[in-house]
């Protein structure tokens, strides 16, 4: 399949993925074409635009651009499938905001449900060794030099295992919210049907990301822990189930484990495509289709308000 990417940034992990499986990337789209020469001769990409209409020849088009243009280039597009970058909206999303979308498989590449540690997790709900969940604790701590408010933090980041939570157990109401004073903090309390998230986002000292999730079952606990730093990439502690370890450890060292959930994520989405898999096989296992992904907008509603 052939493939354009509209975005010069994140985007251009997706020549990577992309091309892992099997598709060939014709064209790098952006909004400064100097940006876009660049991304393109690095990435040996034949065609640079800042013209979407020359996208028009690709059967494939991937949005990686800022998150306020997604919904113009998916109406753009919406003959043809698209994977969009997360978050789909970033704001709190109106009535019929896709309607007209429909057509093509559109998915929001929501890649956290497709690394190896959560998909250890995933076993272990299946098999029941957590028993019914009831709480579950989540810390997420950022710290980037992108200027961005507490909630834009939020939608950015602590999305990543939230969109894991929303895959595995539906969507949540938020329950509360509180948005601190200084940067990337907020703590938020979501609920459904006997289950309560709470949610904390905080800034780190250092540049990276820390993730803590517990998962409070009533026959065990379940701990996962990690994060990124610019000189250790992303890595993953042994996933821990009581005293039992799942997994040894998830780390970034002949691949990064990251590029790896979403190489994964593209696959997928690419075998949906070429009718090797159903879209309902494909939500099942992790995907995100625009109606499941804004479930995380409908859900963060008061919270994505504030701005």
């Amino acid at each position: 399949m052939r493939v354009g990417i509209i975005g010069t940034g994140w985007g251009r992990i997706h020549c990577g993925t992309f091309r892992s499986a099997g598709c060939e990337i014709v064209a790098v789209a952006g909004r400064r074409l100097d940006e876009v020469v660049a991304a393109a001769d690095d990435e040996g990409v034949g065609l640079a635009t800042i013209d979407p209409g020359d996208l028009e020849d690709c059967e494939v088009i991937v949005v990686a651009s800022p998150t306020n243009t997604h919904l113009d280039y998916l109406r753009r597009f919406t003959h043809k499938p698209v994977l969009c970058e997360k978050p789909l909206l970033g704001v709190p999303p109106a009535p019929g905001v896709l309607d007209g979308l429909e057509g093509p498989p559109k998915f929001v590449n929501y890649a956290f449900p497709f690394l190896d540690s959560v998909r250890a997790l995933d076993t272990a709900l299946a098999e029941g060794r957590l028993g019914t969940v009831r709480r579950i604790l989540l810390a997420v701590g950022v710290n980037f030099p992108a200027s961005k408010t507490g909630p834009g933090w939020f939608v950015d980041v602590a999305a990543h295992p939230l969109s894991w939570l929303l895959h595995r157990f539906g969507e949540f109401r938020l329950l509360g919210q509180r948005v601190g004073a200084g940067k990337a903090t907020v703590s938020v309390v979501l609920g459904r049907e006997g289950l309560q998230v709470d949610v904390a986002l905080y800034p780190l000292p250092t540049t990276g990301i820390r993730i803590r999730l517990e998962l409070v079952g009533d026959r065990e606990l379940a701990h996962l822990a990690g994060g990124y730093r610019p000189d250790r990439q992303w890595w993953f502690d042994p996933v821990a189930l009581g005293d039992d370890r799942l997994t040894a450890g998830e780390h970034s060292v002949e691949e990064d484990i990251w590029f790896r959930a979403n190489r994964r994520a593209v696959a997928l989405f690419c075998r949906t495509l070429r009718g090797e898999a159903t879209v309902p096989a494909a939500l099942a296992a992790g995907a995100f289709d625009l109606e499941k992904a804004i479930g995380m907008e409908r859900m963060l509603a008061p919270l994505l308000a504030k701005g």
